[in-house]
């Protein structure tokens, strides 16, 4: 059982009410409105990028801030740019002249920059333990959905960098409302998975109350061992999901990987076990695939056969056309044409053509 393989701590995480059940499903928080570091880098001009970021850099080392944003803003290339002015924040910040640091970045004039930098700022200030003034600089956001994101982030990573006590605190007293303490909580869930924190990970996952959120975080915990070839791990963790649509997709996803590595016994064997007509078929679908690529159509015939029977038991319209596509195509693949347009008439079927 999973509850014997990670052990239990003295304390639980959640001892707050963090996180509660609701009788609602899975909330979706509103995402941050730009993509904050994905900047196209733009054609070089006759200004030397590496000069311009030296001078402003030593502009901003002798306290000049406003001569080095004014050369810094010179810089032609968008990703440089947004660097030397991250550098100069961060290192007024990391000298203890937050607020010097944070009037520097209220200064700059692309509002996603400024969001991202101080953002970066309260970052590095958690990493280095100093969570009240990281807190103070994201307080200074006005946008109340950003300064969630960046609360969020710091509490995320404070775990990372080990003090989880001080990350799950951030959650219990500085979010407000469920779904930011739920989306938080699995945030800090999966990142302690991805720096190897396995058992930490889970446990804390169990702890969200709400069914939705829980299911889902144990689902990409499950999904970061797999991705770490940490396999029986991963299926203990999606077995263990009590939201059988993700437990569903969570299996979907191992059966998935282990056909890619042609590991095709277990992954049949798992594929199987799940509880979706949809997702099985679809599992079964890609086992096939695998096979023929392998060139072993003996073995893939019999799955297609066995998820077009599943497909046609499924009652979703949209998705069971989906499905037969996937299914026509490789019968087509196979060299069974006369299947492959058998099936295909079932989509026209479904599609009133």
């Amino acid at each position: 059982m999973l509850a014997n393989s990670y052990p239990v701590f003295a304390t639980p995480y959640n001892s707050a009410g963090i996180c509660v059940k609701e009788n609602t499903s899975l909330s979706t928080l509103s995402l941050p409105p730009l993509p904050f570091l994905s900047f196209p880098r733009l054609p070089a001009s006759s200004e030397n990028t590496s000069g311009l970021r030296y001078q402003a850099l030593d502009l901003a080392a002798q306290g000049k801030l406003e001569q080095a944003l004014k050369v810094a803003q010179r810089i032609p290339d968008e990703t440089e740019r947004f660097d030397t002015l991250s550098n100069i924040a961060d290192n007024l910040a990391a000298a203890g002249k937050i607020s010097e640091a944070l009037k520097f970045v209220q200064s700059i004039e692309n509002q996603g920059q400024r969001l991202q930098i101080i953002s970066n700022i309260s970052n590095n200030l958690a990493a280095l333990g100093k969570v009240d003034q990281a807190l103070k600089v994201a307080g200074t956001i006005e946008d109340n959905n950003q300064k969630f994101w960046a609360v969020r982030s710091i509490a995320i990573k404070l775990a990372e960098v080990g003090r989880i006590p001080q990350s799950l605190l951030i959650v219990a007293k500085q979010l407000k409302t469920n779904d930011e303490k739920c989306s938080t909580l699995s945030g800090v869930a999966v990142k302690l998975a991805e720096v190897g924190q396995d058992s930490q990970a889970v446990q804390l996952a169990k702890t969200i109350e709400d069914e939705s959120w829980q299911s889902s975080t144990l689902n990409q915990i499950s999904l970061q061992l797999l991705e770490g070839k940490k396999l029986t791990q991963a299926l203990q963790i999606a077995n263990s999901i009590t939201d059988e649509s993700q437990k569903a997709s969570t299996l979907h996803e191992i059966v998935v990987n282990l056909a890619d590595s042609s590991q095709f016994t277990q992954a049949l064997q798992i594929a199987q076990t799940i509880n979706s007509n949809s997702q099985k078929a679809s599992a079964l679908i890609k086992i096939a695939a695998r096979y023929r690529k392998n060139k072993q159509p003996s073995q893939a015939l019999p799955l297609i056969a066995q998820a077009l029977e599943l497909t046609q038991k499924y009652d979703v319209e949209y998705e069971k056309a989906s499905l037969l596509r996937e299914i026509a195509d490789e019968y087509r693949r196979l060299g069974e044409k006369e299947k492959a347009l058998e099936v295909l008439s079932q989509v026209d079927a479904l599609e009133g053509n």
